[in-house]
């Protein structure tokens, strides 16, 4: 493989309201995409051991585990050298620079660097970078009731850029499980720095979870996003999750009162990170 996902994407592609986002729903030609479906690792590989209690929870298997793993096959370990390396940070400045700059203007002062020329590393790996790129293998866990794995949030303070990539399952017959993007109501707050009452958004836009359909997004206060609920499914949900994240906050969030938070209680408690948790050390 030769080039990043974002590779033939231009700056006049990138949707500005209500965050710069993107969307391709054929984003690799579609014998590499065979490939790379036929090749993506097994449920037990991307689990290592892990067990779940959680249906419908995440699983991740990180880039440093993944690059130099002869486990995994060959083109993947290309795919993801080339998405945790300086090529595809250059594609995100390439495609995204205008709107990384507008939504954090004093990014570049902070940092000490202009955009092209941070210093790019691994995530988990290189802790020096000044940017630290992921690249992992996700899969939600099967589930015998309908429900949302992720409700509206946004991404860590410290998330700079993120993309999603699906690899459905061409056997999996569930239904949902779609990105769906929002925008806020009023003014923003928040549950716990990151998760949202869903009364406080409004559904935009929805990228439907098909094969070889990229989405992605800089991230900040105002890129609301979540997962809308899957039916009941006996394959995992898989995608590749792809972060570029700082070693401080980009930004800030509001949360809400104690009182507030209180009220909505019995919301809140509905409202749980579903993960296998232990994937990143």
């Amino acid at each position: 493989m030769n080039g990043s996902l974002l590779a033939s994407v231009s700056p006049s592609d990138v949707v500005h309201e209500p965050f710069a986002h993107f969307v391709s729903k054929a984003a690799l030609p579609a014998e590499l995409y065979r490939r790379l479906d036929a090749s993506f690792p097994s449920a037990e590989a991307i689990l290592g051991g892990r067990t779940s209690a959680i249906e419908n929870a995440a699983a991740r298997l990180p880039a440093f585990k993944v690059l130099n793993n002869p486990a995994i096959a060959t083109e993947w370990r290309d795919f993801f050298k080339i998405h945790t390396s300086a090529i595809f940070w250059a594609d995100i400045v390439r495609v995204f620079g205008d709107s990384l700059r507008s939504t954090f203007p004093r990014l570049e002062e902070r940092v000490g660097r202009r955009l092209e020329e941070f210093r790019i590393g691994v995530r988990g790996a290189e802790p020096q970078a000044d940017l630290r790129l992921e690249c992992q293998f996700v899969i939600n866990t099967p589930g015998s009731k309908t429900s949302s794995v992720k409700t509206p949030h946004v991404d860590k303070r410290q998330t700079l850029f993120a993309a999603l990539y699906y690899l459905r399952d061409p056997e999996d017959r569930s239904e949902g499980g779609d990105l769906e993007f929002y925008r806020w109501q009023h003014s923003p707050r928040f549950l716990n720095y990151r998760m949202i009452l869903p009364q406080d958004v409004t559904p935009i836009e929805i990228v439907p979870y098909r094969a070889n359909t990229l989405a992605c997004f800089v991230n900040s206060v105002e890129s609301v996003h979540g997962v809308t609920p899957r039916g009941p499914s006996v394959r995992p949900r898989r995608y590749i999750n792809f972060i570029a994240e700082l070693p401080f906050k980009a930004f800030a969030t509001r949360s809400m009162s104690i009182p507030a938070r209180l009220l909505h209680w019995s919301q809140i408690r509905q409202i749980s990170r579903r993960s296998v948790g232990a994937d990143r050390y």
